[in-house]
């Protein structure tokens, strides 16, 4: 976004990321039936790299951001809940979920068109967002099987099939069309392609040296890197199957 404020602040207003690294001209809005509320912990809202959630909601039309830590007392949020020509679920992985891969949750999910409630933040903000916010703990999760490994290369993930935002919003889309609750012909793979992109700037800006505050070490993938002792006990969402 080329404005006067913009330029002052090198930051373009709408995707909200540096002029350098703009994704406007890349993002391709489509409609879904489905509508997608993103809930964003302030951390991330102010995020200037990657931050998928933000994106997302550029492309996915059906779609709006609310942002705040606990939302139980938000008077967006709780407008939202209320909404009755949707069926409101939470995307949120757990022990008793609908899950989006298998044919037989189309009878469970109804015939309303599907809001669903999106937690974006870190795996800790997420965790503490979900246990603040207690008007989510009644509502139906749904979540989805996947063997996909996340293409977030310059970010940890716990487990494998633990997916950014905008990875999770493209499964859902994929396994909705499976279930006929959506026709999006293909759009949504406007979401990976920005993802890439943003992922690729990242990577390219943080392995140049002629940068001002270029890093002491040597960048790496994530998947080069040694997973740290803390996911032993932030495992928040995912668990191994038992077998």
């Amino acid at each position: 976004m080329d404005t006067e404020n913009g330029q002052k602040m090198n930051l373009c207003l709408t995707c909200r990321r540096r002029l350098l690294t703009c994704v406007c001209q890349y993002l391709r809005p489509f409609e879904t039936k489905s509508r997608f509320v993103i809930l964003m912990h302030p951390m991330e809202f102010k995020k200037e790299k990657v931050g998928t959630g933000r994106f997302s909601h550029l492309i996915l039309k059906n779609s709006e951001i609310i942002v705040d830590v606990g939302f139980d007392e938000n008077t967006r949020f709780l407008e939202v809940i209320k909404d009755e020509n949707y069926q409101t679920v939470i995307l949120y992985p757990g022990d008793e979920t609908i899950d989006l891969s298998k044919a037989e949750s189309s009878i469970k999910l109804g015939s309303k068109p599907l809001q669903f409630l999106v937690i974006d933040g870190t795996w800790p903000c997420a965790k503490k967002m979900m246990k603040l916010t207690t008007k989510l703990h009644r509502l139906p999760r749904v979540s989805f099987d996947t063997l996909r490994i996340s293409e977030f290369q310059v970010k940890h993930q716990p487990l494998p099939g633990c997916l950014s935002t905008v990875e999770s919003l493209h499964q859902v889309l994929l396994d909705l069309n499976k279930l006929g609750k959506e026709e999006t012909h293909g759009f949504e793979e406007n979401l990976m392609e920005v993802f890439r992109k943003t992922v690729q700037q990242q990577i390219e800006l943080a392995q140049d040296p002629s940068r001002q505050g270029y890093r002491k070490k040597p960048f790496k993938l994530s998947s080069d890197r040694k997973i740290a002792k803390k996911w032993d006990h932030r495992l928040l969402f995912f668990r191994e199957s038992a077998e």
